[in-house]
Order: C-alpha cells, then structure tokens, then sequence
C-alpha cells in the first residue's frame, strides 16, 4: 500500500455559510509527506456559478472564472489528489464543510474520515504565540513566507509549511501518526461518471490580493485561551467582519453556529466585546490610531451591536501592556528539550550529539515545550531567543553546558 498523505486543503468563497448557497470559487491543496516535507501543489479557480461575493478580500474578478471549470468538472480530477491522504486545513471546520458541500453536489460524498483531519489553527496553541486563528500571525512567528494570503494555493503551501514546523518542532507528536494511519483505513467512493479532463485555471500573475485593514491588525490579536468553541465562533466572526459588513443573514448563520456550539447569547455578546477590545488593542500596537482606523472601529462596534463609546473610551489612550505570562519552572533534567543557537566555540552538532547522549532532546525550533535555550550570547536577538523570552523559557550562555549540564569541555 502506498504511503498516506496530508493533504493541506484551502478554499476561497463566494461567502462564509454553505446553507446561503456560498460557494467554493478557488481551491488550493498542498500534500506533504510524514516528515513535513511538500510533495506537490495542485490548484485551480472554480466557476462558483453565481456572483464573486467579497472580491475586495480574495481578489478573484469575474473576467478570471469566466473560463474556469465548474466544481463538478473539477471533482474527479481533485478526488485523485485527495485519494489516500488525510485531510489538513488552517481552521479545518470551515474548509471541510465547503469541500464537502462542493463534492456532494457533484454527486460524491467524501468519506467522514477524510474530513476529520487535522487543524494547523488548533495545533498552533502548542507552537506559536498569540493570534493562533490568524494564519498570518502564525507565518510571522514561525518565519514562514506567504507570498499572496488570500489566494488558495499561496494559503494552502503556508499551512503546509506550518504544518512542517510543528512536524519538525515535534517529531514524536502522536496526532501525526495517527492522522496517517486513519488515512490508510479510509475506503474511498468510486466515481463512475465519465473523467473529463480540464484545464486548470490559475490567477493572473503578478497580482496581489490588498491586505484589509482588519485582516492587518487581527493578525496581532494575543492569544486566545478560552474554549475552543468559543475560538471557532471568534474565527467565523472574523471572516464574517473582514468586508466591515454584516449581513441579516449572516448575524442569522453565526446564531445558528452559536446554538450549534452551545454558546448563549449573552456570551456571544462577551465575545463581542473582547474582539473589539482586542481590535482596538491590535490598532494601538504601532503607537498611532489613524482617523481611518477610528472609524472603522466605529463601524466595527456597530456591526457588533456595541456602543461607540466603548472605542473612545478604549482610544483615550493607549492601553496598558498584557501582563507577562508567568514563568514554569524549567527542568534540565534528562528529558528536557534544548534548543542551541549561535556561533558557539563548537560545532552545534558536536554539542547535540553529547547532549543525546545524556537522554536530552535537542530540537531546531522553540515552542511552548522547549526547555532551555542555549546561546552563544545570552543577550542574542536572534529569533530563536526573541521567542524564548516570549514564552518565558531561560536562555543561558554555552558555559551552562558544561558547568551544570555536564557536557564534557574540551580541557578533558
């Protein structure tokens, strides 16, 4: 049997809701391999067969899909892509009930499974700090490039490159596994219509897609602790809010989502208030609040059915830093995972290799599960200690290896 896959899956939308007939109008997969590694891209725009909806966001014009093949021309041809991988997606929720949605229109279900996959959202509490929801705040802070956000092939090769790093930074992790094996016990659905060929239809080249302000500054929201319900509404919310727009329908869909998830009312409101709370937080993050970003805020409280006051109230002036997260205690017992970083007095690999030796783990990349921090200098502003700092893990000097570690110097 071959190898299973992750099969990294996004899609851009007419909308946000299948049950108001949104559509998919592009799709982007990207597979990857058990160790991380990008096998291929496969993508294409798809002729949704009715308006665009938010173009101002994804960027696909009309004249761009006139030519593109409906969903049920590319179904068969994605089916192959998909067969024998497990499915991955930055907010897999989202991204799975519109695939679904498309290929049971075509007349195919895709196996429950499949669909059941992996969340690089989710899994990005455990390796990124702050706004894990923001797929561009996770590249930030993992130093991974995303060349056009917002364009289903671009997203889709950024959250396979996340998907990468968490491989990488957790090579043990058990979800990995798991997720490839379930992938090999899937029985995937036959397709008995005729398997038209068709040509992909790709985006022009050298186009951008204009970063909104609400997608700029919600990408530097902190992170969110609560429950991961309450993270699945905020993130529907915030697509919901890129266009500054709620529509009656839309407010309709996120109540349903709201009774679906079991959140009242009144704390659907509380997640109200602390989104533009955090808005307006993230505003404040470069020291100046243009006229442009007031008033979007403004409008952003209305569309939250929250007072304008509230804003001026919270842009009098700037607000006062989130208090550091406490520090845990940091074993460097045998077990403890040690990053090194820096031109040491010798090799890197040197140094691992003893540290193995003693039952260490030595990994490339801080996460929250790092242990110690080992830098030629202590004061490195390498992003490696930059991160560190952040989570609150020690950095010590190279010294430490050998005077409390034990790694053997080189006098003996």
């Amino acid at each position: 049997m071959p190898e299973s896959m992750f099969a990294v899956v996004d899609v851009e939308t007419t909308g946000l809701f299948t049950a108001m007939n949104h559509r998919v109008a592009e799709i982007g997969v990207v597979r990857v391999d058990a160790t991380g590694k990008v096998i291929d891209r496969w993508e294409t725009l798809v002729n949704p067969g009715r308006d665009l909806g938010p173009q101002r966001i994804h960027g696909i014009r009309a004249a761009d899909i006139i030519d593109a093949p409906t969903f049920k021309q590319v179904a068969p041809a994605l089916l192959d892509v998909l067969e024998g991988s497990i499915m991955v997606a930055h907010n897999l929720r989202f991204d799975a009930e519109f695939l679904a949605n498309e290929f049971s229109r075509a007349d195919i279900s895709l196996p429950k499974e499949f669909l059941g996959g992996l969340c690089t959202m989710r899994l990005a509490h455990d390796y990124v700090q702050g706004n894990a929801r923001s797929l561009e705040h996770c590249c930030e802070f993992l130093s991974v490039e995303n060349y056009n956000a917002h364009c289903a092939g671009d997203d889709a090769l950024a959250a396979a490159t996340l998907l990468g790093r968490y491989i990488d930074m957790d090579p043990t992790r058990p979800d990995w596994e798991y997720a490839l094996t379930s992938a090999r016990r899937i029985t995937w659905p036959s397709y008995t219509s005729s398997r038209q060929t068709f040509k992909p239809a790709l985006r022009p080249a050298g186009e951008r897609v204009e970063r909104h302000f609400l997608s700029r500054i919600t990408s530097h929201m902190p992170e969110f602790t609560g429950p991961e319900e309450h993270e699945q509404y905020l993130e529907l919310l915030s697509k919901a809010m890129l266009d500054l727009h709620l529509s009656v329908h839309e407010t309709r869909e996120l109540l349903k989502l709201a009774d679906e998830l079991g959140i009242s009312r009144e704390r659907c409101l509380n997640l109200h208030h602390y989104y533009l709370e955090q808005l307006i937080r993230a505003a404040w993050a470069d020291g100046v609040v243009t006229n442009q970003e007031r008033d979007s805020l403004y409008l952003a409280a209305d569309l939250l059915a929250i007072s304008r006051e509230v804003v001026d109230q919270k842009l009098a002036s700037p607000p006062a830093p989130c208090p550091p997260v406490a520090s845990p205690t940091h074993s460097v017992r045998p077990g403890a995972v040690i990053v090194l970083t820096g031109a040491m007095s010798r090799e890197r690999a040197e140094l691992a290799g003893f540290l193995t030796e003693m039952q260490y783990t030595v990994a490339d990349g801080v996460t929250k599960k790092t242990d110690l921090v080992v830098a030629a200098d202590p004061d490195s502003l390498s992003g490696k200690a930059a991160k560190a700092r952040k989570y609150g893990i020690p950095v010590v000097k190279e010294q430490y290896l050998y005077d409390v570690i034990g790694v053997p110097s080189l006098s003996l």
